[in-house]
């Protein structure tokens, strides 16, 4: 039915809302009794100064409401007035294992130590558990069910021609997978007795403040993945091997923070994520992810192996830090006891093992210095997934596997 001039005049609806209005705009009379009252010296208060009860506001989240974005500037809550150098996981440095030296007055010895090498030559691993870690491989790189879109791939003679995308395993799934596999298969190497005293941890963040020549060095990293153990491993003489008798290098004209993006948003405070009451609190080995797509130079030019050995000196330096701290204050500079942490660095291929032992934290110190133990970049294989349709492992290395079979037993 047509809505019309007299359909809405016997309209219910219509009525009741002009009624609405008409009643809402209505002026209650002056009866004069606030005046009675004014002239007797009684006060005359609004009722709703009386009533409304004065309650502090709270913060609460609405489901399906996003809350406003955080203003970046000076409304903040970790805004600070004097800027930081802010090292992150997709930090690189420009002149690799030269510029982390210089920054952590570190010497670097390149293979591990003697200990550790003769527990890699005593190490076996059987057969059976050799074909297990192959077939481990296929099913972390290959059978893995997980269907998206990979990595952009670039063509260096046509940087602007785009590549179809392809949908496969990513490259976080890949490393999480291997590492987990890898770990796995140490604990079965080693049995019960060392598996008692280890544990696995996930996604642990450290905070480590620095500074250095007046200037102000934020280590904000993550390790995706962390053995911690009951006790600490046993540092390496410091008589023996003599880091003292090295030179460290030098990086002249240019700054030892170069590359590294300064803000004046961070948390300036010391941070490692396992209580020290808790019993299996001591880091043993740090596993990091160094995906191509996540790690990348400031410059856009492509990371070279050096930048990410580099990278596993900065994480393994930014664990035994903040554990140093958190066990003798935010305060120390000469530590009672070093602290050893072993690293493991994969992009899922290549695997780079490593053992940095702090012994100060004086970073400007000429009569201490910490030491970093390198190995050269081992690779897993040579080719894993499908040749003509059928999935293929070439070129298999078991060294991997008796190298973090090692370290886990260490």
């Amino acid at each position: 039915m047509r809505l019309t001039h007299v359909l809405l005049r016997q309209h219910i609806g219509f009525y009741f809302k002009k009624h609405w209005l008409r009643q809402g705009k209505r002026v209650p009379n002056d009866t004069g009794a606030e005046q009675e009252l004014v002239a007797r010296g009684i006060t005359v208060r609004d009722p709703k100064e009386v009533i409304k009860e004065q309650r502090p506001l709270v913060d609460f989240n609405i489901p399906g409401v996003l809350p406003p974005p955080v203003a970046f500037d000076e409304t903040h809550p970790l805004w600070n007035s004097q800027q930081a150098y802010v090292y992150g996981d997709q930090n690189v440095l420009l002149e690799g294992v030269r510029q982390s030296q210089a920054l952590l007055n570190t010497v670097v010895y390149d293979d591990l130590p003697l200990k550790l090498e003769e527990k890699l030559d005593q190490t076996k691993l059987p057969t059976q558990l050799d074909r297990s870690m192959q077939q481990a491989v296929l099913s972390a790189l290959i059978f893995d069910t997980e269907q998206v879109k990979t990595a952009i791939v670039k063509v260096p003679e046509r940087p602007a021609f785009k590549l179809p995308r392809t949908y496969g395993i990513s490259e976080g799934r890949r490393n999480q997978l291997i590492l987990s596999k890898l770990v796995t298969h140490s604990e079965r190497f080693c049995g019960r007795p060392v598996n008692a005293n280890r544990k696995v941890v996930y996604n642990v963040q450290f905070l480590v403040p620095i500074e250095k020549d007046g200037e102000r060095l934020l280590m904000d990293v993550k390790a995706d993945s962390m053995i911690i153990s009951h006790a600490p491993l046993h540092p390496f003489d410091v008589n023996v091997y003599r880091p003292l008798d090295k030179e460290l290098p030098t990086l002249f004209p240019v700054k030892e923070t170069i590359s590294i993006p300064t803000q004046n948003i961070y948390d300036w405070k010391n941070e490692y994520p396992i209580s020290k009451n808790y019993k299996l609190s001591h880091p043993h080995t740090v596993l990091i992810h160094c995906s191509p797509g996540d790690v990348k130079n400031l410059t856009e030019m492509p990371v070279s192996s050096d930048q990410k050995e580099a990278r596993t000196m900065m994480k393994a330096f930014a664990v035994a830090a903040s554990r140093a701290r958190q066990l003798y204050g935010n305060d120390v500079k000469a530590l009672p006891h070093p602290i050893t942490v072993q690293a493991v660095q994969t992009d899922s291929k290549t695997f780079h093992f490593s053992v940095f032992q702090l012994n100060t934290l004086d970073l400007s110190s000429t009569t201490e210095r910490n030491m970093w133990f390198r190995k050269t970049p081992i690779e897993l294989y040579t080719q894993c997934g499908y040749v003509a349709g059928k999935p293929t492992l070439e070129d298999y290395n078991k060294d991997v596997l008796r190298h973090l079979a090692m370290f886990y037993s260490n």
